[in-house]
């Protein structure tokens, strides 16, 4: 039988976010103030072979400068980037539960069969 191998959730963002990822189990967190200490944790967590998804906060997506980076956020499969909203809103790089599953699976599961 294959072994399944399973990978760790890490998160990087503003102590609000970190928080409310580490009750729900999270303990890979990085509490970032601005890009530039984002661009340093995900530089870290990118060579961590068992971190599987990052999740980071949309307004540090927005200040990272490094270009190798920011094309992660948005085309990386490993690690897959989600990019979410601490204040709730709408972001630049916040992706929809959609995009991230076509993504993750490389077909859009969720396209009406009508639409074939």
């Amino acid at each position: 039988m294959e072994e399944v191998k399973s990978y760790k959730i890490a998160v990087v963002g503003g102590h609000a976010l970190e928080l409310g990822f580490k009750v729900s189990g999270i303990t890979t967190s990085y509490t970032c103030e601005n890009g530039t200490d984002a661009e340093a944790a995900i530089g870290k967590l990118m060579q961590d072979d068992q971190v599987g998804i990052i999740v980071v906060a949309a307004n540090l997506a927005r200040e990272i400068k490094d270009r190798r980076l920011r094309e992660a956020l948005t085309s990386s499969m490993k690690p897959l980037f989600i990019v979410v909203s601490e204040q709730g809103a709408k972001e630049e790089y916040e992706d929809d539960l959609r995009q991230l599953i076509i993504r993750a699976l490389g077909v859009d599961i969720m396209k009406a069969k009508s639409q074939s």
